[in-house]
Formats: structure tokens, sequence, C-alpha cells
């Protein structure tokens, strides 16, 4: 698991203030490198290209939900943690809740780091539980031939 001093952290908030107030614990807590996004257009160009470690999603961004960029983010498996106030309970699919954090807002700094430490474990994780499944894939009996293949259906 990356140590939080390593990160590269993307921040979507659109209250200037929490941003602000985001970035300083960020800082505080020895994060390497955070990007700050105030728009559902800006970070949907940064969580498709952007080199970056875990992301911070509020949820309503001026009153667009930040699903969009948390799909693509998933699909880059990049590490998700949602700040907000809503309960995420029945907003987001199953798949996504179980790979997600939630983090309530107003949040301090023990929680915030205790949200990425989670969402980075996750993410380590997943991608484990990804090469078991490789792994016991390929160490799975394969047909040899059409005759193997017509005997085994």
């Amino acid at each position: 698991m990356k140590r939080i001093g390593d990160l590269s952290v993307m921040l979507l908030e659109d209250e200037f203030l929490i941003a602000l107030d985001a970035e300083d614990i960020l800082d505080s807590l020895g994060v390497k490198d955070v990007q700050v996004v105030n728009t559902i257009a800006k970070a949907t160009a940064m969580a498709q290209s952007a080199n970056i470690d875990v992301a911070i999603l509020d949820l309503n961004i001026n009153g667009a939900m930040s699903f969009g960029v948390a799909e693509i983010l998933l699909a880059r498996r990049i590490p998700i943690v949602f700040a907000s106030g809503y309960e995420l309970r029945g907003r987001i699919d199953a798949e996504m809740e179980d790979t997600v954090v939630h983090l309530r807002k107003p949040y301090t700094g023990e929680t915030l780091k205790a949200a990425l430490e989670e969402a980075l474990s996750k993410a380590d994780a997943a991608l484990e539980d990804e090469a078991l499944a490789a792994n016991q894939a390929a160490a799975a009996p394969q047909p040899s031939g059409p005759g193997e293949i017509a005997t085994q259906l």
C-alpha cells in the first residue's frame, strides 16, 4: 500500500473554502501533490489522463453528481473517497459501493487520513483478488482439442 506522503491526490470540490481547508489538511498529512478541480468537466479531463493515486470527490458539484468521474477513475483502478454530507446508500450501485469510501462532511484530518488509508487498502485488496482469479484461471485445465471440448459439454 502506498504511503500518504507518496500520494498524488485529485480533489474535486466546488465550495472554495472547503477545498482550501481540504488542501490544507492534505498538506498537513504530508501528501506529495494535491490537484484541486472545481467542475465536472475539469475533473473528467483529469480523471481520464492525470497521474493520480487517489481521488477525493464531492458528490454534488454545482447540482451535478460526480458519478461519471468516479466511473472513469474506477476503470483506471484509482481509489475514490466520496466526501459528502449525502448518504450514499441507494445513490450508487452495489459494485461501486463496495469499492469506494464514504467520508461524511464535515471531516477532520484524522477522518480524512483514515478514509484515504481505507481507499488504498480496498484498492490493494481488489488487485490481489484480480491476481488470484487470473492465477486460478491460468491453472485451470484447458481442453486440448475439439474432441475433449465436446466430451466436456
